[in-house]
């Protein structure tokens, strides 16, 4: 009986410590959860989707995408795991944004971007560049693809892809029949390879330059087969005619890796920092202009 009070004081403790307003959460009257679903609602959406990261992988984007967004403005980051349900976004929504991967842009949305109102605003870059190669790679230099698991991040039709352009030899029957066994990073695609869980993966430069880092027996047996053709890296999309909101979205975009906060978020995308696309940088320019001009004539009337 003792112990039980003492252990039931420790936790109040607790509780008092960790939560000293423990007493305002008890009392549902001081605490209006329609107002927070509204204050949810008002926050400009920053939407993702990107069939090469795994879905797995979401909840942590978001989390660390947040983080940066919250401390800023009234911003979200929402991943979203399915392809029809992204695309339903973005001819639905407005006063937005969208990231995605360049060549699901190009593919599903460039022809029709004056339809659907979007402005190509940044380029991802990584260490200066705007593209990247996926690379294949085993630890036997011959092997018959038709007898061997393939590991990769993402999904097996963009796996599939990307193999194609490396194999152009390979039927569509072929390539249907490949054993693709999806991970949730490229770094554990060779992982796979390493510890025999498969005899392939499809993985990038930067994927095995941090397993030279982390296992260097497993990365001393590892041959580069065959490498894909430069890949463009992910964009961010403005759909929107609000121009303050695109000027004010778009300096978070251009200070993210100036934070610690910000550039792990870009990190967690292959990203180091967003270039701003010309004809953006040429409209948003003109904006602020006219509004300094603007707060200008204001002044002066005064």
């Amino acid at each position: 009986m003792y112990v039980n009070k003492r252990l039931g004081a420790f936790f109040t403790f607790c509780c008092m410590l960790l939560y000293p307003n423990f007493d305002l959460l008890a009392d549902g009257s001081q605490f209006e959860a329609p107002s927070l679903l509204n204050a949810a609602s008002l926050r400009t959406k920053i939407y993702f989707y990107n069939p090469e990261i795994n879905t797995a992988r979401n909840l942590v984007l978001k989390n660390t995408w947040d983080k940066y967004l919250y401390a800023l403005g009234d911003y979200e980051f929402q991943p979203v795991d399915d392809e029809t349900e992204f695309i339903r976004l973005v001819q639905d929504q407005t006063d937005t944004a969208f990231i995605m991967a360049d060549w699901f842009y190009a593919s599903l949305f460039s022809s029709k971007a004056t339809e659907h109102n979007l402005n190509l605003a940044f380029q991802g870059i990584r260490n200066g560049k705007d593209t990247y190669s996926k690379i294949l790679i085993a630890n036997k230099s011959s092997l018959d693809l038709e007898n061997v698991t393939i590991a990769c991040s993402g999904s097996k039709d963009r796996a599939k892809d990307i193999l194609s352009s490396i194999y152009p030899e390979l039927s569509t029957h072929q390539l249907d029949k490949l054993n693709i066994l999806l991970v949730p990073k490229d770094i554990d695609a060779l992982m796979a390879v390493g510890y025999g869980l498969a005899e392939m993966a499809l993985s990038t430069e930067v994927g095995l330059s941090k397993m030279s880092r982390l296992n260097k027996n497993l990365y001393k047996d590892m041959i580069v087969l065959r490498e894909s053709k430069p890949l463009k890296r992910s964009v961010l999309v403005f759909k929107s005619t609000n121009p303050v909101l695109k000027s004010s979205l778009a300096r978070l975009m251009m200070n993210m890796a100036k934070t610690s906060d910000g550039h792990q978020a870009m990190n967690l995308l292959g990203l180091d920092e967003w270039k701003v696309q010309t004809v953006f940088s040429a409209q948003i320019s003109k904006h602020i202009k006219e509004d300094t001009n603007k707060k200008g004539g204001q002044h002066n009337d005064n």
